[in-house]
């Protein structure tokens, strides 16, 4: 008989090297399964009563409700997030930054504008140890540069590793297997820390379920830009880590899922990453019948994946003391380099939706909310598409033309958006469509309202993210670091 492991809780323990198993997954399938026959069969039913109207009405009724039931749900989920507490701030933890906490840090820009800050407030929460793992063309780089901060934390380590190639995988993959503590957190060199985000982050391992936390993001908004350009992608770049929070934090309350937890900072059980199949997959990671790759990119959905797929909860602890801070769109070429990253985050989600639903049944069992609102919709959330057919489909059904009147005779179908009195029956539908792109991003102009003019390149953003989506659909097979 093997011998359990005291590092793995009950609920997973008895897997083969963190793996699931088949008693644990076919339960969870089944009861998913039927979950969602329900769900469909309403939605049949729902939509044969409507359709009784026409059949505009009925396409209407099913992309509205296709494009926006996650709306309205997630709008819940996100109201009824509640973060992890230490239960008793004065009782000993079970984890602490200085003696539970081991920082992997990879680098290829010991001298960039970001590196010593980000260093910094690392060290500021005190962890055991920072293992910076840089190539051998920065080596002496980085030594200067830390030498100018280790003098100031006696009491934080700081290993230098050297990886042989410059990979953000290879470089942790260096680290790794240096670790001794129970929680490795991973930072990204332009990734700055609030004081205290350690003991925020490792309040959620109180539960020993938990495998991985991931925390709220925000971007820096410089004060002072050279001209609007700047000003517009710094906003879009924040903009875009808005929405990101504001659907993990919504998805994760509902059934414990997310796309992914983003490895600009995240912290994961130790015993996770020093296993040999996890290290094994990490550096070697293939896509598309395995003819594309290793891949450099990805590692964060890579991670994810892996947690879920062994067992693990997640943990999206969002709070003003677990908020890193990043910077977007802010280095020269601004368009360039923000157009890039956009491209790779893109071609990313293309990749690995797609491995999760086609080759990690883990999702299907353990996340049957999200199966719908991350994964199945990110395939037709094209705004440039669908918001114009259901204007199109609503114009030409009869809740346009007839019963927002108050006149059910048979009238012929008007043309599209005439002038006069039916064409004020449509404002509500787009206004509802307008406060669907704000709401998310309510809390950036909360903050920064002297940026209320940046709505309009936002909302044109919207649908020229579309063509952005569409070109790194057909050019998922591009795997290189772009907007580096």
């Amino acid at each position: 008989m093997r011998r359990r492991s005291p590092e793995i809780p009950d609920n997973i323990r008895d897997s083969v090297a963190f793996g699931l198993y088949p008693r644990r997954i076919l339960p969870r399938l089944f009861w998913n399964t039927i979950f969602w026959t329900i769900v469909l069969w309403a939605v049949r039913e729902s939509y044969f009563i409507i359709d009784g109207w026409d059949e505009w009405t009925g396409y209407f009724y099913l992309l509205f409700l296709w494009r926006y039931t996650r709306f309205l749900i997630n709008c819940i989920g996100y109201v009824l997030y509640r973060p992890a507490r230490v239960s008793n701030p004065t009782a000993a933890a079970t984890y602490t930054p200085h003696d539970s906490v081991s920082v992997i840090l990879p680098t290829v820009e010991p001298l960039g504008p970001d590196f010593l800050r980000c260093l910094t407030s690392c060290c500021n929460n005190n962890p055991a140890v920072v293992h910076i793992v840089t190539t051998i063309q920065h080596w002496d780089d980085l030594v200067d540069e830390v030498t100018k901060v280790r003098p100031n934390y006696p009491d934080v380590r700081i290993d230098l590793r050297v990886s042989e190639i410059a990979s953000k995988r290879a470089q942790v993959a260096v680290a790794v297997p240096m670790v001794n503590t129970d929680i490795i957190v991973m930072l990204d060199d332009h990734v700055f820390w609030p004081r205290n985000f350690l003991f925020e982050v490792l309040a959620p391992f109180e539960d020993q379920g938990v495998g991985m936390v991931g925390t709220r993001k925000a971007v820096e908004r410089r004060e002072t830009v050279p001209d609007i350009a700047y000003r517009i992608a710094n906003f879009l770049g924040a903009v875009y880590l808005y929405r990101h929070n504001f659907e993990v934090r919504a998805t994760n309350t509902i059934d414990g899922g997310q796309f992914v937890i983003s490895s600009r900072t995240c912290a994961i059980r130790t015993p996770i990453m020093k296993s040999v199949e996890f290290l094994a997959e990490y550096q070697a990671e293939y896509f598309f019948f395995n003819i594309y790759g290793p891949l450099n990119p990805d590692d964060d959905n890579y991670n994810t994946r892996f947690v879920v797929r062994k067992g693990w909860k997640i943990k999206w602890q969002d709070t003003a003391a677990a908020t890193i801070t990043t910077t977007i769109g802010v280095q020269e070429p601004v368009w360039g380099k923000f157009l890039g990253q956009l491209q790779r985050w893109v071609r990313t989600t293309w990749r690995s939706n797609t491995t999760s639903l086609l080759r990690d049944p883990a999702v299907w069992a353990y996340q049957p909310y999200c199966i719908y609102a991350v994964y199945l919709t990110s395939y037709t959330n094209f705004a440039i598409l669908t918001d114009p057919l259901l204007i199109w489909l609503f114009a030409h059904s009869k809740l346009y033309t007839t019963h927002l009147l108050g006149n059910f005779s048979n009238e012929p179908i008007p043309a599209f958006l005439p002038w006069g009195k039916v064409y004020t029956s449509i404002w509500p539908l787009l206004f509802w469509i307008l406060f669907t792109k704000l709401v998310k991003i309510r809390e950036y102009f909360a903050r920064h309202p002297q940026d209320w003019w940046c709505i309009f390149p936002y909302l044109a953003f919207a649908y020229i993210h579309s063509f952005i989506k569409a070109y790194a659909g057909f050019t998922f097979y591009d795997h290189g670091w772009t907007g580096r």
